[in-house]
């Protein structure tokens, strides 16, 4: 059987070879433009960045270590000491990378493509058991788009499918073959189905490399829930035939379709505080930048060339697959001499996100899984020390977790004074004495006070870049709406920090014991979970909480504590009530411009999901 004959809903082949590549040895790319020397101003970005995170951790560390200090330094103190400075260190960067970001200049704009240097750019949207009306809705309404748009260059859509059901398998061809055949549009859209899902998603683009690719001189990988407008599409297309350097060119894409309380927080958090980090990222990182594997452009030669990745020695949660495979192919490419951009400021590029809180972690659990796996590929010979940052960063975010979860249990142990505690140790000078440091509600109430202010810091500078925007500020609802959407999402942030860390521990658990969590189908369409599934589900923080009120109540536990208590005894309620839908008279309630006044790509998208039923 051909391949014609195979994917009967897909052009005549156009191979392009995609070797494995060796991570063990450097490579270079013979037509990349090759790396150049960082520049004096990126220089300056990043010791901007860096230096005072630094300085703000070991101010941290100045103060533990003054709390230790009186009877020496015993090996659990200065684990506690090192716990501190790393976990301090990865929260101070996100506050020095806003800080960047609020005096960092707005995106270049690229100017148009002509007949000279325009792509042929396809638009690929890999699937794996997903609603079919909806992605079809979602493709529709961006070749919708794409027709009303002038531009130099050529699009093409393809859906690549890995599903392994069969019927929605079915309904995805039937609805590819409708739409195939419909003429009002310009733009091709292609169907392929993999009967093997070998690789996942990796193993889905490369099939698709190595079977059509030479056809594209760049491609656009979209999630099944992203949307993007034809501006935004077109933006990243002319920035990429602008510049011959790029290999990749990542987007800031903003959440959308928020129904729940727990969805419409991340949602304004996204949109009000996530555009002030990434301009800040994309200060220090310059070509350095990171690929979070989809609303990107990438030049296919390049991608081929650089990015076959090899599965890892062993199995379960650290071998196999590499699971994030985003940030190594960045780092891959940027070995091999080519730029990675970040554009923060193309408008109209969106994903969706999970609408209740188990699916949230049920998520972040593979995400866990694979930015862990990254630690491995620290070594990889000839990566930039940006690319290695970027996938440590990524991987200190579920570690830094089992940090703070330390300092909780110290914070425990160490009780209310030095003669009430759960426990008390010893030094092995003074066997019969205690060496508990005992330290006064002054001390606590600093380190919890810089440590909110940490926290904060980041959302303060972005509310405050926002509020002198009044176009932000109208979007947003208003002034009062904006104060009032920003405090509820402050306030929810803090009641889920508690249960997070607990899941983020547990992740990394998971992983240390080679637990692989697998593959499973994101839950996109907002169905809540029962009672006893979501008892379950938070049985750790529940169990914690109770742990830690009962200490409280029996004298032993700091009432500082009392907060985290709280918010670990109420997991249950708080996931269940957090993950329903909205009531209408909330609508507007951290209501973002995707909710109150949707961009025309959204608006389309969602119009054509009901009349994508018929086709069914």
């Amino acid at each position: 059987m051909t391949a014609r004959q195979r994917h009967p809903l897909m052009p005549h082949p156009a191979p392009m070879a995609m070797p494995e590549q060796n991570l063990a040895q450097p490579f270079k790319d013979p037509h990349a433009p090759g790396r150049r020397p960082v520049r004096l101003m990126r220089r300056w970005a990043r010791n901007a960045v860096f230096w005072p995170a630094f300085a703000m951790a070991a101010a941290l560390v100045a103060i533990f270590a003054d709390w230790f200090s009186p009877d020496g330094y015993m090996a659990l103190e200065v684990m506690i000491i090192a716990i501190v400075a790393i976990s301090a260190f990865w929260i101070a960067i996100s506050v020095t990378t806003s800080a960047l970001g609020m005096l960092a200049p707005a995106d270049e704009i690229a100017p148009p493509a002509t007949t000279d240097n325009a792509l042929n750019i396809a638009l690929l949207m890999p699937v794996y058991n997903e609603d079919t009306n909806a992605v079809f809705s979602r493709i529709r309404a961006m070749v919708a788009e794409l027709a009303r748009q002038t531009s130099a260059h050529r699009y093409t859509f393809y859906i690549l499918s890995d599903t392994n059901r069969p019927e929605i398998a079915e309904r995805e061809r039937q609805q590819a073959a409708f739409w195939q055949h419909d003429k009002r549009y310009t733009t091709a859209i292609h169907y392929r189905h993999r009967n093997k899902n070998t690789e996942r998603k990796t193993g889905n683009i490369r099939d698709w490399i190595m079977g059509w690719g030479a056809r594209h001189d760049a491609f656009i990988t979209l999630d099944a829930d992203s949307v993007m407008s034809a501006e935004a599409i077109t933006r990243l297309a002319d920035a990429m035939s602008a510049d011959g350097r790029a290999g990749l060119i990542q987007s800031v894409p903003r959440l959308m379709d928020a129904d729940s309380a727990f969805s419409r927080a991340q949602q304004f958090a996204n949109n009000v505080y996530g555009g002030v980090l990434a301009r800040g990222l994309r200060q220090w990182s310059g070509p350095d930048g990171n690929y979070w594997g989809h609303n990107a452009i990438i030049r296919t030669a390049a991608f081929a060339a650089c990015c076959g990745l090899p599965r890892l020695s062993g199995s379960g949660a650290t071998g196999g697959t590499i699971k994030s495979h985003d940030f190594v192919e960045a780092a891959l490419l940027r070995r091999s001499g080519w730029d990675v951009r970040l554009l923060p400021d193309i408008e109209e590029t969106y994903e969706g996100t999970p609408q209740t809180l188990i699916d949230y972690v049920i998520r972040d659990r593979r995400w866990c899984q694979g930015n862990l796996q990254h630690l491995r590929l620290l070594t990889t010979p000839g990566l930039t020390a940006a690319s290695r940052f970027h996938m440590l960063q990524g991987a200190m975010a579920y570690i830094a977790s089992v940090g703070w979860f330390a300092l909780l249990v110290l914070w425990v142990l160490m009780g209310v004074s030095a003669n009430e505690n759960v426990v008390v140790y010893f030094t092995a000078a003074n066997p019969f004495f205690p060496a508990w440091p005992h330290v006064d509600a002054v001390s606590r109430a600093l380190v919890v006070g810089i440590m909110a202010t940490l926290l904060l810091a980041p959302k303060v500078m972005a509310l405050t870049k926002t509020a002198g925007d009044a176009r932000q500020v109208k979007r947003l609802g208003g002034g009062l709406q904006l104060a009032l959407s920003a405090t509820s999402e402050i306030l929810l942030s803090f009641l889920l920090a508690p249960i997070m860390m607990v899941q983020h521990v547990g992740s990394v658990l998971r992983t240390v014991v080679n637990i692989d969590t697998g593959w499973a189908p994101q839950n996109r369409d907002g169905s809540t979970h029962g009672f006893m599934a979501t008892l379950r589900f938070h049985a750790a923080e529940t169990v914690l909480g109770i742990v830690l009120a009962m200490g409280m109540f029996a004298g032993l536990v700091s009432l500082w504590l009392l907060p985290i208590s709280v918010s670990l005894c109420l997991a249950v309620p708080l996931s269940m009530a957090m993950s329903r839908p909205l009531p209408t008279s909330l609508r507007n309630w951290m209501a973002t411009g995707e909710t109150t006044a949707p961009s025309s790509v959204l608006k389309l998208a969602n119009q054509t999901a009901t009349r994508q039923a018929i086709v069914a």
